[in-house]
C-alpha cells in the first residue's frame, strides 16, 4: 500500500480523504494546507455541510491529526517543496491545492524520493508528464516518465469518457457543451473581486465571477473541452462550450450536443451505453431512468450519470445528452482510483 501526502486540504482533499478512508486504497501520511489551524482541520474533516458528519474519531495535537487511533503528520508550508514528505517516507503526493506555482518544483519532490506527483486540474504546463482521464486513458500510466500526472477536472471526468465511446462507435463531426456547475469556494456571497484561486492575489479578467455566487447565474468559459482534448485529440477544433456558474452548492450537470457521423438510432445509443455499464471495471459511466434532480446524486462515484430521460435524437444524426456527476465526490473518487492503479504496479 502506497504512502500518500495530499497537499491542499480544503474540498477536494477532504474529499479524497474521505473516500479513500473508506475504501483504504493508501495510506494518508502527511497533509500539508496554508490553513495555519490543525483545530479547524480537524473541524472541517469532522463536520461536512455537503456530505455530513464523518464517522470517525477525530481529535488534533500539535502537528498531528488524529483520526481512529492513526496519527498523520500536518503542516502549513506555502510552497509544496519546503515539506518533508521524505521523512514520512511519502510516495505520491496528491497536489489539491490548485495552486499552478506547484507545478514548478517537481524536481525537487522528486530528489525527495517521490514516485509520482498527481495534480487535481489541467494546466497548460510543459511540466506535466501525462495527463490522464480514467476511462478513456489510463493504459501505460505507469512509465517512469510520468512522474507528474494530471488528472483532469472534473468536468473533463465527466465528458471525456462518454465523447470517447461515441466517437470510437459512430464518429463525432462536431458539437456542443454547456456546463452548469456549483459555486467554488474562491467566489463571493457578496459582490466583490474576481480573485484567483489557481494563481493567487491575481484578478480574473472575467469581472462577472466577483458577483454574488449566490443570487445570480454567472456566465464564463470552461476548460472542459480543452482538458479533454489533452487526452482526446480528435476533438480539437470540433467544440464550442461555455459554462455558467450556478447558485447550487454541488453536482454539476453538463448538456452535450453532437452531430454523429454514422447513422444509428436512439435506441441503439442507448444500448451502447448499457452495455458499457456492464462491461466497465471502475465507476465510470452510470444510467438513469428515474425521475430524479441534482440533489439525488450528492455523494455519487460515477464520473457521469447519463439522464437517459433526456437523450434526443434526429433524423440529422444530431444526438442530445444529459449528465449528472458529483464535482467533488465523483472527481475524487476517480483519484482515488488513480493511486490504486498507480498502487497496483508496486505491489506487483
Amino acid at each position: 500500500m502506497l504512502n500518500v501526502g495530499i497537499n491542499g486540504f480544503g474540498r477536494i482533499g477532504r474529499a479524497i480523504f474521505r473516500i479513500n478512508l473508506k475504501n483504504n486504497v493508501f495510506n494518508v501520511v502527511a497533509i500539508n494546507d496554508t490553513n495555519p489551524s490543525n483545530e479547524n482541520l480537524c473541524y472541517m474533516l469532522k463536520y461536512d455541510s455537503t456530505y455530513g458528519i464523518l464517522d470517525a474519531e477525530i481529535d488534533n495535537e500539535k502537528d498531528f491529526i488524529n483520526i481512529n487511533n492513526c496519527s498523520i503528520r500536518t503542516f502549513h508550508e506555502k510552497n509544496i517543496s519546503k515539506v518533508p514528505w521524505e521523512k514520512h517516507e511519502v510516495d505520491v503526493v496528491i497536489d489539491a491545492s490548485g495552486v499552478y506555482e506547484n507545478l514548478n518544483f517537481k524536481d525537487k519532490l522528486k530528489d525527495k524520493g517521490i514516485i509520482h506527483q498527481i495534480v487535481t486540474n489541467t494546466p497548460d504546463s510543459e511540466n506535466i508528464d501525462k495527463y490522464v482521464i480514467l476511462g478513456v486513458n489510463e493504459k501505460n500510466v505507469f512509465e517512469d516518465s510520468n512522474f507528474l500526472i494530471s488528472s483532469g477536472i472534473c468536468d473533463a471526468n465527466a465528458v471525456a469518457p462518454v465523447l470517447n465511446i461515441l466517437n470510437t462507435e459512430y464518429e463525432i463531426e462536431h458539437g456542443f457543451l454547456t456546463t452548469l456547475h456549483p459555486w467554488l469556494s474562491y467566489q463571493n456571497l457578496l459582490d466583490g473581486p474576481s480573485r484567483s484561486f489557481a494563481y493567487p492575489g491575481t484578478i480574473i479578467e472575467n469581472f462577472a465571477l466577483g458577483r454574488s455566487s449566490i443570487n445570480a447565474m454567472i456566465p464564463k468559459t470552461t476548460s472542459a473541452i480543452r482538458a479533454s482534448e489533452k487526452v482526446l485529440k480528435y476533438l480539437e477544433n470540433k467544440f464550442q462550450s461555455l459554462s455558467f456558474r450556478v447558485p447550487t452548492a454541488i453536482v454539476s450537470t453538463a448538456d452535450i450536443s453532437v452531430k454523429l457521423k454514422k447513422n444509428t438510432t436512439k435506441d441503439e445509443i442507448v444500448e451502447l451505453f448499457n452495455n458499457m455499464v456492464l462491461n466497465q471495471k471502475l465507476n465510470i459511466i452510470k444510467n438513469n431512468y428515474e425521475p430524479l434532480v441534482s440533489t439525488d446524486f450528492i455523494g455519487s462515484e460515477y464520473s457521469a450519470i447519463i439522464d437517459q430521460r433526456w437523450t434526443q435524437f434526429n433524423d440529422s444524426n444530431y444526438l442530445k445528452l444529459i449528465l449528472w456527476y458529483d464535482n467533488e465526490w465523483a472527481y475524487g473518487s476517480r483519484v482515488v482510483d488513480l493511486v490504486n492503479i498507480l498502487s497496483s504496479q508496486y505491489n506487483e
